[in-house]
C-alpha cells in the first residue's frame, strides 16, 4: 500500500517537534537542577513567565515569605530574601518557572548584557 507523499512531511514534522519537545524539557530540568542556589537564606532569584507584569512578578514572589530586594532586569525576575527553606517549593506551586542563585542570574545577564559604545 501506498501512503501519500504528505505523510513523509507529516513525519518529518511529527519528529522535528518531539526533538524540539526533548530538547527543550532537557535544558529546562538541566537548568532547574543546575541552577539551583547554594544558600536560600543569601537570596534567590524567582523567574516567573516572561509576559509576567513586574507588579505581578512583585506580589507572586512576596506573598510565598519573602523580603523583595530588586528586579532582575527584566520585570518578571524578582531577586528576594525567603523567610525560610521551603520558600522555594512554594515558589514552583505558585507558578515560578525557576528559583536560582542570582549570583548565577547576574553573571548570565551581564554576559548578555549589550553596551553602549560612545559616539
Amino acid at each position: 500500500m501506498l501512503l501519500p507523499r504528505s505523510s513523509g512531511l507529516t513525519r518529518k514534522f511529527v519528529d522535528v517537534s518531539l526533538l524540539a519537545c526533548l530538547s527543550l524539557g532537557t535544558l529546562y530540568a538541566g537548568a532547574r537542577v543546575g541552577l539551583t542556589p547554594r544558600d536560600p537564606s543569601q537570596g534567590v532569584a524567582v523567574i516567573f513567565a516572561p509576559w509576567t507584569a513586574a507588579e505581578n512578578t512583585l506580589s507572586r514572589a512576596v506573598e510565598g515569605g519573602s523580603r523583595f530586594v530588586r528586579f532582575g532586569g527584566l520585570p518578571f525576575i524578582a531577586i528576594v530574601m525567603p523567610d525560610n527553606a521551603a520558600y522555594s517549593d512554594r515558589m514552583f506551586d505558585a507558578g515560578a518557572w525557576l528559583v536560582v542563585d542570582p549570583q548565577t542570574l547576574a553573571a548570565c545577564s551581564a554576559a548578555l548584557s549589550f553596551t553602549r559604545q560612545p559616539t
